[in-house]
């Protein structure tokens, strides 16, 4: 059944997934085998109309849901009985702080880093992703703002030496260039193909 829950979800069949989850509620809470949830699945595969089926079922929602949907106060609630969380890991190699970056959830970016999530943490699934290259790769300039207030690595590198700089001029999103390189980015590194943030902006088009 948990198999047939995310294949609803994959080819967006809406009047199967209701079929399901009527059939057993529970289904909402469905993992993957690497733990990720079905919810996370909707955010991540842009589905809104998923997402808003699969809440209606009221399933028990972990941190990492919850850093995508925007759930401050009960993000509140889980660190005041375990602190450590902020450290742990989803199904799918990323951090809390990771997903709230990548979702635009600034007010949850920044509870998670008052409550000592680590602002250069790398995500475990082989994109040697920071949370500042999560928000920068979704074009989510309210979160980089949070971000940069905690003094990140602003030259860290992702899987193809690629910095948040150079990712930022690739999507020709001049805010965040703006931002990256009044906080001190480095505009002359190079990527492991050679190319500089400039040319990255050049193939943008926004010259």
């Amino acid at each position: 059944m948990r198999d047939q829950v995310f294949k609803a979800i994959d080819v967006a069949d809406e009047a199967a997934l209701k079929a399901l989850l009527d059939q057993d509620p529970s289904l909402a809470e469905s993992r993957s085998n690497d733990g990720l949830s079905v919810v996370l699945f909707t955010l991540y595969i842009a589905r809104p109309e998923l997402t808003k089926i699969l809440l209606s079922y009221e399933p028990e929602l972990d941190l990492f849901d919850l850093a995508a949907l925007g759930g401050v106060g009960q993000i509140s609630v889980m660190l005041a009985t375990n602190d450590k969380a902020v450290h742990e890991f989803s199904g799918d190699g990323f951090t809390a702080l990771h997903v709230a970056s990548y979702f635009g959830q600034a007010d949850v970016a920044k509870l998670l880093l008052d409550n000592g999530a680590d602002i250069d943490k790398i995500a475990m699934n082989g994109s040697d992703l920071s949370a500042l290259q999560s928000a920068v790769a979704s074009c989510h300039s309210d979160v980089v703002k949070v971000l940069l207030e905690f003094n990140p690595d602003l030259n860290v590198r992702m899987l193809g030496g690629f910095t948040p700089l150079m990712s930022a001029s690739a999507l020709g999103d001049q805010e965040i260039i703006d931002l990256l390189i009044a906080k001190g980015a480095d505009q002359n590194l190079k990527a492991d193909d050679g190319r500089t943030a400039a040319d990255f902006t050049k193939l943008s088009g926004n010259i």
